[in-house]
């Protein structure tokens, strides 16, 4: 039997109608959350679709759009995310939705590059993996909210070359990840490694959120940065930025990620000793930042 009655609740000759029917619909959705969520959404869009009074072609050109944003996106790159940071809903989302303990350190969007089951490196080791750019050492220690080191803490991380590209945006199926590690901490807490200096950067030039940002802000840059994603047991995962200092983007980022607390200096170093006691032969730079978890949600 069908469960559409013959009754005028049912025509769509009225724009309230249409959208009472589609609530009406959605009502019925059993899991609570997912009901409220999907009523908001179809209340705020149907409301944005009549405020601006949207066309058929703009409708139509939407719809293009977002199935040629969908070709962009692959294992590493996830255009969609692109848009979401650009928006600022990513960092909207990760603020309103991470309260964390004072002096604890901040979070910030993920970004469109995090790849799964990354390369694991020794603690210390050069995770550069050929990439091009000037040398850096990163040292630092991953903490708890009461000061003590957290031990056997997963820290991915990944950044740009000096080109301002990501492994996955240049060959990586053939080429393999550079730039990209995952490392574990001991007792200690603390983590080492050796890359290449960050660079600023455009969001990609290839695809459609580009586009989007051509046509209407105009900005697209982001400062140089590195990011970590740290999960420990006990913790709330944090996934964060640490932003260069010098970056000329640092107050115009495309996707609003920076805060204040994530800004650090990476200290520019003539050629001699290391910090790990490596002697090195040309300038490098050095990072020394530590990081700050919160207890996990109970």
């Amino acid at each position: 039997m069908s469960d559409t009655p013959n009754t005028t609740e049912h025509r769509y000759d009225a724009l309230h109608l249409i959208t009472e029917e589609v609530l009406a619909r959605y009502s019925k959705t059993p899991d609570p959350r997912l009901r409220e969520l999907m009523l908001s959404l179809i209340k705020h869009i149907h409301s944005f679709a009549k405020e601006v009074k949207l066309t058929a072609e703009e409708w139509a050109f939407t719809m293009s759009f977002l199935e040629e944003t969908g070709k962009w996106c692959s294992p590493g790159r996830n255009e969609f995310m692109i848009f979401s940071d650009a928006f600022g809903l990513s960092m909207l989302t990760v603020t309103q939705d991470y309260p964390r303990p004072e002096h604890a350190t901040e979070p910030t969007l993920v970004g469109p590059f995090l790849l799964e089951n990354a390369p694991q490196f020794a603690m210390g080791a050069d995770i550069s993996a050929g990439a091009a750019g000037t040398p850096m050492y990163a040292q630092g220690q991953i903490l708890d909210i009461h000061g003590q080191p957290v031990a056997n803490a997963v820290i991915d991380v990944w950044h740009s070359d000096d080109r301002g590209l990501y492994d996955v945006q240049d060959g990586i199926e053939e080429n393999g990840p550079w730039a990209r590690a995952v490392l574990t901490t001991g007792a200690d807490g603390r983590y080492s490694f050796w890359s290449v200096l960050p660079v600023d950067y455009p969001v990609p030039q290839d695809g459609t959120a580009i586009q989007m940002l051509k046509a209407t802000t105009g900005r697209s840059w982001r400062p140089a940065h590195l990011h970590f994603r740290i999960q420990a047991p006990g913790q709330r995962p944090l996934i964060t930025h640490i932003f260069d200092r010098t970056s000329q983007n640092l107050y115009s980022d495309a996707v609003f990620g920076v805060r204040p607390s994530l800004i650090a200096d990476f200290v520019p170093q003539k050629p001699g000793p290391a910090p790990d006691g490596k002697t090195m032969d040309r300038d490098f730079f050095t990072l020394q930042y530590n990081f700050v978890m919160t207890d996990a949600l109970k």
